[in-house]
This record gives structure tokens, sequence and C-alpha cells, in this order.
């Protein structure tokens, strides 16, 4: 067992401080690249320099996660008000990924631990530097010994709690439920509400007391409410059960700092989703706010003392913002004059409103940081500072534009997504990549930067990312066309998007590849598998090769087992025959063309054996292929060195089967181990 500590904070000054500076510099720091030299692959994959920027409530001191020196990312903090930056914590074997404050003088942290996607969390004081441990993952201390922890909410007004979901190894005989978290003290007090038979959800108010409860009764999620912690709850509204993961017909968002105006949003049937407010005291809808929005919903923008809902962001080909506050519609409308030609969000601000930060991105830039300064602009201040880039070595001229395209599939559907070519492809055909995304079901690909998209583009790739029926966005028709079509017209809308390259000029129809990780990889099996064909090699990264393996998840104690079961019968498939039939393990016969594949042996959502039963018949039919293997990684690969190390042998594959027509030589079976990691 490895017991994790802080960094030694003397080694890790020099580090983020200069780091820092060379943020504040970046514009005239990074040298241009020679003409026709490739972007290295480090540029691409490595840590980002800095991102989640974070101001503290009182506006005083800026936060944000670094590389660190020491080989992870851990929180550097600057003093807004003398300019002098300082590490503040990192852990010895893992990132930290994640943070927020806790009042003016804590910050509460943690990691994923070897990709099980189970947390450990701690706090800090930032006066006395004290860590104190609140959760451990799994992976430290076994599943019958951990405090475990998944944050339900971070509770914003209240400095001293958190509110958690997980288990409590003290208490055997009850040990799993929702706690409310000391991060000064790491105690934890057990709340009423959740145990309920059938919950699926639960959602707190702003002092942590569960007002809201997702309750699956047969086929059906109801969804219920109470005005306090005394009161019973009732029905506002119920949804299918197997439309309550992605497309439920009541979702509530947020809490007004009142606790009893609730933000939510609902739907019926295929319409258009409406944010409302509802007055969970008088149990009825106030009648000032009922918005359609145009697009899929992404979150609602509160002011930072949680009184007044200032706008809505929704995504159409683009993120797009509807204001319902005149003066933050003002300031925005500033904020974009002055940084022209990017997109420019508020991600922190302090309590008063005085201090913020601003992080500008489009398709060719991955993020510019900049300080909002109204507090002291007489100073000599510019009320827009620079602070920093998440990534300095890159510039917009060296990248490529995003664009958005749209082609009907063979039944009619009209398929929408983004297309990347390389520099100099107009007028030429060039290799193509498909790029298919995961999920499947409710995620979407969206316009702005993609560091692989970018790195494809940078190597000379068209890279094409159809947003496949199933895909979050485009109405619960849309949505539901895409049910129990894994392999089916799913991957015929892929196969359809590259025949449309093929027919607008942009793909050499000899040089195509399919990439993707999660359901991507999936559908990377299934497209050299199931239509042979059309490729000319395959990656597939962290992706599904058997659906039986899927029908055995969701089998144990979990609050969702029975969510997770409907979800997999119906859009997946409930039928052995289909799922066997579906799965592109039980068709690797077929496969006429290299493949590369990775896999981590702690993936939560793949599991391993997806792997293990996919090589053994690649073997059997001696198929060429590579593949990576990481023994301290789970789905995607989040350690820099393991990263970058796939992504070499993604670009080198690459070249060699996506060469020139003619040039294209089908080699015997070359696999790349990497022993697994103990």
């Amino acid at each position: 067992m490895t017991t994790r500590h802080p960094a030694p904070l003397a080694a890790l000054f020099v580090a983020v401080s200069a780091l820092f500076t060379a943020g504040l510099r970046a514009a005239d720091a990074t040298p241009a690249m020679p003409t026709g030299a490739a972007i290295p692959i480090e540029h691409f994959f490595a840590d980002s320099a800095m991102h989640s920027l974070q101001l503290s409530p009182d506006g005083h001191h800026l936060t944000f996660l670094a590389a660190m020196g020491t080989g992870h990312t851990g929180i550097a903090m600057m003093d807004l008000e003398t300019g002098q930056t300082e590490a503040i914590v990192a852990m010895r074997d893992e990132n930290i990924t994640q943070y927020f404050w806790k009042g003016n003088d804590r910050i509460v942290f943690g990691g994923d631990v070897g990709g099980n996607e189970s947390y450990s969390y701690r706090s800090i004081g930032l006066k006395n530097r004290k860590v104190i441990d609140l959760a451990q993952s799994q992976k430290q201390y076994g599943t019958e010994m951990a405090n475990t922890a998944g944050i339900i909410s971070t509770l914003r007004l209240d400095p001293n709690h958190i509110l958690i979901e997980g288990t409590k190894h003290a208490d055997s005989l009850n040990n799993f439920g929702v706690f409310l978290l000391d991060v000064r003290s790491g105690d934890r007090d057990k709340m009423e509400g959740s145990d309920v038979v059938g919950i699926r959800g639960l959602f707190p108010d702003n002092t942590g007391v569960i007002r809201g409860l997702d309750r699956r009764v047969g086929d059906v999620v109801i969804h219920e409410l109470r005005p306090d912690s005394l009161s019973t709850f009732f029905k506002v509204g119920e949804t299918p059960a197997d439309l309550a993961v992605g497309e439920p017909t009541w979702q509530s968002l947020a809490f007004n700092a009142d606790n009893q105006t609730l933000y939510v949003l609902t739907r019926e049937g295929s319409h258009a989703s409406h944010l409302r407010a509802y007055n969970v005291a008088r149990r009825a809808f106030l009648p000032e706010l009922d918005y359609t929005i145009p697009g899929s919903y992404e979150s609602i923008i509160l002011s930072p003392d949680l009184r007044r809902l200032l706008g809505v962001s929704y995504l159409t080909d683009r993120r797009e913002v509807h204001w319902f506050d005149e003066t933050r519609a003002q300031l925005q409308a500033k904020i974009d004059g002055a940084l022209p030609d990017t997109t420019n969000l508020i991600i922190s601000s302090s309590d008063d409103g005085q201090r913020r930060v601003i992080v500008s991105t489009s398709d060719r830039v991955p993020g510019t940081f900049y300080l909002l300064d109204l507090q002291n602009p007489a100073r000599g201040r510019p009320a827009i500072m620079m602070l920093g880039q998440a990534n300095p070595h890159l510039q917009p001229a060296q990248l490529q534009p995003m664009m958005s395209i749209s082609y009907p599939a063979r039944d009619g559907l009209l398929i929408h997504g983004y297309l990347t070519l390389p520099a100099g492809a107009q007028g030429h055909r060039v290799p193509l990549v498909i790029h298919p995304h995961g999920g499947p079901y409710g995620i979407r690909d969206e316009w702005g930067y993609d560091g692989e998209v970018q790195f494809l583009a940078s190597r000379g790739y068209a890279v094409l990312q159809p947003n496949y029926r199933g895909s979050g966005g485009y109405g619960v028709d849309f949505l539901l066309a895409g049910r129990q079509q894994w392999g089916g017209k799913m991957q015929d809308d892929l196969t359809d998007g590259v025949k449309w390259a093929i027919a607008q000029g942009f793909a050499d129809p000899d040089r195509v590849a399919i990439v993707g990780a999660s359901y991507g990889g999936y559908a990377a099996l299934a497209g050299v598998t199931f239509t042979p064909e059309l490729y000319r090699c395959a990656v597939n990264y962290v992706g599904v090769s058997d659906l039986s393996i899927i029908a055995g998840y969701g089998i144990g104690n979990g609050r969702n087992n029975g969510m997770d079961r409907t979800f997999q019968n119906k859009w997946i498939g409930d039928d052995p025959v289909y799922r066997h039939d579906h799965s592109p393990v039980n068709y690797v016969q077929n496969i006429r063309v290299p493949t590369l594949h990775a896999y981590g042996d702690n993936d939560p959502r793949v599991d391993i054996d997806h792997w293990k039963r996919l090589k053994a018949e690649l073997d059997r039919y001696n198929k060429p292929y590579e593949y990576v293997r990481e023994g301290d990684e789970g789905h995607g690969f989040h350690h820099e060195d393991a990263r970058i190390g796939f992504y070499r042998k993604v670009e080198d594959f690459l070249a060699r089967y996506l060469a020139a027509p003619g040039q294209i030589k089908v080699g015997p079976t070359k696999v790349i181990d990497l022993p697994a990691k103990n």
C-alpha cells in the first residue's frame, strides 16, 4: 500500500514561479516553428501549463493547476495584491485533477488513483499548510476499508462542509449513504434521504439538505421534491426509465440562495427544453421565467451569491449564451470587444464580482487566461491582464480551422459534424481520419480546440467528426434514432460520412483510417470488421469489443445498477443473438488491414477483458496488429508519459499505413507489448 504525501513546497516553488512568469510572457517567449517543421508531439499531449483557474471568495488570491516539475500536476497560488506566486501542494504519485475553495483559507483537492475513477480527497489550510485526509480511493485501502466519497455538492455558500455520497468504514453495518463532510476535520455525518428504495438521483439545496429525489418505480422514474427537511416528498413529474439518463422530463439544476426557488429544465415528449423557475414551497412555477432553449442545454449562469439568474448557455454548432441580466450582457459585450475572434467565458469570480477570470478559446486557441480587474483600475493595472496560456507552445497560425458540416445519411437523416483539413489541402484529396466520439448516447463533438484533431491535421490528415445518430444536442428523436444501433445505423452514419467526404473531393478513397476511443474505439473495430473494404487501418483506444461483457455490468449493490441494466437492455440491446452479431470480437476474421489497440488495466468502464478476448481472436486468425497495454491507467491514459508514448505509436502507425497510393504494404504482425506496471 502506498501512502501519498504532499511534495516538498520548497522544491516546487521555483518550478511554478518560472512557469507562471513564462506564461505571462508566452506570446513573446514561444519560438516560431521553422517552415514545414512538424509540431512536436509533446506540444499537443503534455500536461497543460496552467488550467482550472479559480479566485478565492474575497478575490485576493488566484489559484491554478500547473505542471510542478515533479512529473505531477499540483496547485499553485498567486497573491493578487503582491504578485507573489508559490506552489501550494502536489502529490508524489498522482495528479491533482480537481479542487475548489472553501472560505478564504482552505482548499479541497482530489485526484484519481491509477485510473479506476475512485477519487481521493484532501483539504489544505493555507495558514498552516496542514493537509487533512477526507476520503480515500478504493485502490489505496481496499473496498472494505476505504472512506470513499463522490461529491454531490461543494455547497458554495458553506465554508466548512461538502455533501458526498460514499462509505464510512467505521459503520460496518450501514456504511453506504449520503454524508455532510467537514472539510476542516474530516468528520462525516450521515444525512437523511439516502436510503429510499429505488432511488436513482439526489438533489440537495445550498445547505446540504436533500430536497429532490429521482425514484425508480417499475418502468418509470418519478421526480420528487420537498419544501424542507421535515416535509415529505411530492411528485413533480415522471420519465420513462430508458430516457431518464439522457432526456428526462424534469431536471433540477440549482437552487437560488433562498433555497425555495429551483431552476429546472422541463421537456414534453420530443419537444425542446424549457428553462423555468419553480417555487418548491408553493408547488408552482414562477411566471417570470419560461425560456425555450434553441439548442442543447449546457449550463445556467448564476451570480456568485446565487441570488440572480444571469444567463443560460447552450450548444448549436457552437456555444452560445442567452443573457437574462442586462448588466451582465453589457459586460460580456465589452469583454468580447476587447478579445475579438475568440469565445470568452468567465470561469471564476470573487464574491463581490470585482475580480473575474476569463478564458478565451477557439478552434485554434487551446486557452488563454485573463484577469478582469474592476476593483483597482486606478492603480495603473489594465482592466484585463493576461495571466497565461494552457498551451504556450502552440500558436493559432500553426493550427487549422474546424468547419461545421452536414450530410444526409442513407435513410435521409441529416448528420451534423465537423471537418478539419490539413494545411495545403484545398483542391487536393488527402488522407482522411474519421474520428467518432465516445459515449455514445447524449454525447457530441463540439466546435473548439481539440488537441487530438489538431495533432492529426498537423500530420497531413483530414479529420471528420460526425455527430452520428444517438448523439446529444439534436433533439429527442435524433437521440432515439440511435437506440440499439451499435454496429448498425450508427455505424452506417460513419460509413456515409466517409462516402460524403470522398464525393466532396476532400478524401482520397484509398487512404481512409478510423480512429476512436471508448465507443469510438468500438466504432473503429466495427469499421474494420463490418465494412473492411472501407479502411486502410484503424486505431482502437479503450474500445468495447464484446457486447456480452457490457451485459454483465451493473450486477452488484450500487445505487444505479437498476438504471444501468435498463440502459443496457433498451439502448444497447437485450437479445444475446443481437449482442453476439454486433460484437466486433466475433468477426475478427473479416479484418484485412493493420490495427493498433490501447487499453488500461484499471479501466472501470471498458474492462480489460475486452482486450484479452480481442487479442486472442487476433492471434487466432493471425491478423497484423500492434498494441499498448498500461497497468496503471484506466479509461484513457492520464499520465503524461503514457499519453505521449501512445500518440507516438499512433503517429508512426498512421504514417506507415496511410502512405501515398501504391506505397501501402501490410506487413507481418508487430506487437508492442508494454508490460503492466505494478
